[in-house]
């Protein structure tokens, strides 16, 4: 036995030197190899996009990239691993680059010097909350990045993140390719002001009060496009403040009755090969409060003078009323008399023009949409496309997103708007209706044949003087047109990702799909549709009733199967003459 006891002892011994011996050099040939990562979610967010490996893989010269982190054993618990995955994320990004993007990792928490010269460049340390053991308690840290290129002026990254190591990808390597590119994008923007209406002047008047000038509404998309790094031109569409030559993109937000010598502009700049996103809107609507609470919708129309040139095209932004059963609710203030006393409130307003485009209805094939994860399409209609005359014109045209299927109109009329045309019951539905499409190809001139129109303001003689227009020299281009402006004004651009569907619109006309296909990898902020009170009965049923009758089923079911074995049994015991115990 002793002897038995000694020859396992030693056996499990040299067992275990070799299991060893064979670990440690496992970790020495594999321990340099790179390692492997799965990618499990459904955007893909940690792989890197093969749009960001061609942008890194072309660099000729070194981008510098500095990542001012505090160490990890200062973070608070939930940020002590930010430094670990953020440096993850820049040695696949050098690897993807073979070099040429090359990082640092700096601790700038006790360096004063070094924080004034990054202050400087608009980096602060920021509060986060601190949870150690029983205290609650508030840390200062730093997390930014900087993107040095040659001799251009740095590109910084003010705040990293771990939320945002999902998007690190696009912000790293949208500004490394602005840097890198040998011109900068222009766009130029139209964008008119927003005049009071006709009636509220009178209102005024009458008082004997000035009218307030027309208020601008479109600076956010201003402001978005600039903080995207784009070179930002507004224009007039005047004689003074014509579409640059230079300009990479047109977009034009919410026209009003353009002359014809301002639609002869953008035409002309659209058939010479610049490419554009129009943003029409056929009505706007008034909320005024009832006095019995509620609201009284009324509308008023627009023509926005691209009428004539857009069905040249082929296409049409339809005038009717345009209702749709996927609706968002608005919280529109109204100012109520308590007492003598004035209070402003809000009160929710469910209305069929207040359109939800949810992800399902999303052109998935398209970049510019496809990780869109909702919308809110406020008082637009649909696009109505001609495709005898798109084919015989040579443009392809493909929607963006759409209504859901159940959407309907109405014959507009300005004024109040009926309220039996919000019912939605008993009605044909349209089915889902094209919102915005993408059209390339060689657009045609509108005013082929036609003299050269005049400035409003300019005479015959000042005409014959001095007035021209680019020649004719048609090149593809490409279009987006959206049958809604509202929702890109200031207060309507952050809801949803109405934010997101301009950009994309800029990014891909701008820039191609390469930056587009990056930007796309951000989360997608899906939602759920919304269920009939059937839908939600039906669930209900199967939540509260289904386990208990499945249960029910299964021991009703198993009792007749042990009766019916036990009568097999007694049944068996009677023919063999046994007598039953």
């Amino acid at each position: 036995m002793t002897r038995k006891r000694t020859n396992f002892r030693v056996t499990f011994g040299v067992a275990a030197v070799l299991l060893l011996a064979i670990a440690v050099f496992l970790v020495i040939v594999l321990g340099g190899m790179p390692g492997a990562r799965l990618d499990l979610t459904e955007d893909g967010l940690y792989t890197m996009s093969p749009a960001s490996v061609k942008i890194l893989g072309d660099l000729k010269v070194p981008v510098q990239v500095k990542y001012y982190v505090t160490l990890p054993d200062k973070m608070p618990t939930e940020l002590k691993t930010l430094e670990r995955d953020v440096t993850d994320k820049l040695r696949d990004y050098q690897g993807a680059s073979n070099g040429m993007l090359q990082f640092q990792v700096i601790n700038p928490q006790d360096d004063e010097e070094l924080q004034k010269q990054l202050a400087q460049k608009g980096i602060r340390p920021f509060q986060v909350q601190s949870v150690e053991r029983d205290e609650i308690g508030v840390k200062i840290i730093w997390s930014a990045m900087t993107i040095a290129y040659m001799d251009k002026p740095e590109e910084v990254i003010p705040q990293v993140f771990p939320q945002s190591l999902a998007t690190l990808e696009y912000e790293l390597v949208s500004r490394v390719y602005r840097l890198t590119s040998e011109t900068k994008a222009k766009v130029a923007v139209y964008a008119p002001r927003q005049a009071i209406d006709q009636q509220t002047m009178m209102m005024y008047l009458q008082a004997g009060v000035q009218p307030p000038e027309p208020r601008d509404v479109h600076q956010g998309i201003r402001q978005l496009l600039a903080e995207e790094h784009y070179e930002v031109e507004p224009i007039e569409l005047t004689r003074d403040s014509k579409i640059p030559d230079d300009a990479t993109v047109l977009l034009v937000v919410n026209p009003s009755d353009l002359n014809e010598r301002q639609v002869f502009e953008i035409n002309r700049a659209l058939s010479n090969g610049m490419n554009a996103v129009f943003a029409v809107q056929a009505h706007e609507y008034d909320y005024a409060p009832g006095a019995r609470g509620g609201f009284t919708i009324s509308a008023t129309g627009r023509q926005s003078g691209l009428e004539e040139m857009l069905r040249s095209f082929g296409l049409e932004v339809m005038t009717d009323h345009f209702f749709d059963a996927s609706t968002q609710v608005l919280s529109i203030p109204r100012t109520q008399n308590v007492g003598g006393l004035r209070f402003q409130t809000s009160e929710p307003v469910r209305a069929p023009m207040q359109i939800l485009v949810t992800q399902p209805q999303m052109n998935e094939a398209s970049s510019l949409t496809n990780r869109i994860g909702s919308l809110l399409f406020l008082w637009g209609t649909p696009i109505n496309m001609s495709a005898s005359e798109l084919k015989r014109l040579k443009l392809e045209a493909t929607p963006l997103f759409s209504s859901s299927d159940r959407s309907w109109r109405e014959k507009f009329n300005d004024g109040v708007v009926p309220g039996s045309y919000f019912d939605a019951s008993e009605r044909a539905f349209l089915g889902q209706q094209p919102l915005a499409v993408h059209v390339a190809g060689v657009f045609p001139d509108a005013f082929q044949g036609r003299p050269l129109p005049a400035w409003p303001d300019t005479s015959a003689a000042g005409r014959l003087a001095g007035d021209s227009a680019p020649a004719l020299d048609p090149k593809p281009a490409q279009l987006v047109l959206i049958g809604d402006a509202k929702m890109f004004d200031d207060s309507v651009i952050s809801a949803a990702d109405n934010a997101s569907l301009l950009l994309n619109a800029v990014d891909a006309l701008a820039h191609g799909a390469e930056l587009i296909s990056i930007r796309s990898k951000a989360s997608t902020d899906r939602t759920i549709r919304a269920v009939s009170a059937g839908e939600k009965l039906l669930f209900r049923l199967l939540a509260v009733a289904l386990v208990p009758v499945l249960l029910a089923v299964y021991g009703i079911s198993r009792a007749a199967m042990r009766r019916r074995e036990a009568q097999a049994y007694r049944d068996s015991l009677a023919i063999r003459g046994e007598t039953q115990v």
